[in-house]
């Protein structure tokens, strides 16, 4: 049984997107419907990072731990510790009104692969925002466009459609930032209808994802087998990092949004009995 800490905070109503910010040793997750940013120390002593005006569908770290803010008005940089008055404007792309951005990640060469999706759960997008560049479509079409990994030192990349209860495989070219080769990873058929969600990859390239509507998180293997599974008191788990001096522990956010009881909406610590890997970094 993984170790299993809740931290002491509000509810969020949409806890999402953790990364862990080596720099001041802080885990970092965000309230997507409240623009709130919090950081929290491997001890689980929480703390308001930012606080904003907009849904920070996603956020990312370039390589001097600074913020990237992806926002439906607009992508933003941020010192860490910075304010909303320092957002500084870096890329703007086109959206409906009912879309924002849902999950991103850096690829190895510093890109920034961020999804978007509707209220309508259609017509979500995977752009591609790339240093001295228009920002580019690399999926369309998608219904809930959700978390991402990469694998093999960036030459597999892992993407989830929630609304097709499906994480898909991708062979991933870094110098150009294409895909191609795409296969099913893991389909979600018999799980009372619980999803994929957020996720990360470890060090020994397995895949692990957040199950909303599952109460748990999940290993599994390379070849799609499961592995592992964290039960876990919210039924909407919604992501999950490795972090912690030796990236030996991880943080699971949940959302309470939609559910009137029990403990969505809280972030725990699990001890995952393996060891994660640095994410990128972008280059902006």
């Amino acid at each position: 049984m993984a170790m299993i800490k809740k931290l002491e905070l509000p509810v969020c109503q949409l806890g999402e997107g953790p990364l862990w910010h080596k720099e001041t040793s802080e885990y970092v997750f965000t309230d997507i419907l409240t623009g709130e940013l919090f950081a929290c120390k491997p001890d689980g002593l929480v703390r308001s990072l930012l606080k904003c005006n907009y849904l920070t569908g996603a956020f990312l770290f370039d390589e001097a731990g600074d913020l990237l803010i992806l926002t439906e008005k607009g992508v933003f940089h941020c010192p860490y510790g910075g304010t909303e008055a320092e957002f500084k404007l870096m890329y703007q792309i086109p959206m409906a009104s009912d879309e924002r951005f849902n999950d991103a990640i850096c690829d190895p060469k510093g890109r920034v692969l961020a999804g978007t999706k509707t209220d309508r759960n259609v017509d979500g997008k995977l752009w591609v925002l790339e240093v001295g560049k228009q920002p580019r479509v690399l999926l369309d079409n998608l219904k809930i466009t959700n978390g991402m990994g990469f694998a093999e030192e960036g030459k597999i990349f892992y993407h989830t459609d929630s609304g097709k209860h499906t994480i898909f495989r991708y062979s991933y070219d870094a110098e150009t930032g294409n895909i191609s080769d795409q296969t099913v990873f893991v389909t979600l058929t018999d799980d009372n209808g619980a999803v994929p969600d957020g996720m990360t990859v470890d060090a020994e390239g397995n895949v692990w994802t957040a199950l909303w509507g599952g109460n748990c998180v999940r290993q599994y293997a390379p070849d799609g087998q499961l592995m592992k599974e964290v039960a876990l008191p919210a039924n909407q788990t919604s992501s999950i990092i490795f972090g912690g001096e030796k990236l030996d522990s991880a943080l699971v956010p949940s959302a309470a949004v939609g559910r009137e009881a029990g403990e969505d909406g809280g972030i725990w610590l699990i001890d995952p009995g393996c060891i994660g890997v640095e994410e990128f970094r972008a280059i902006i």
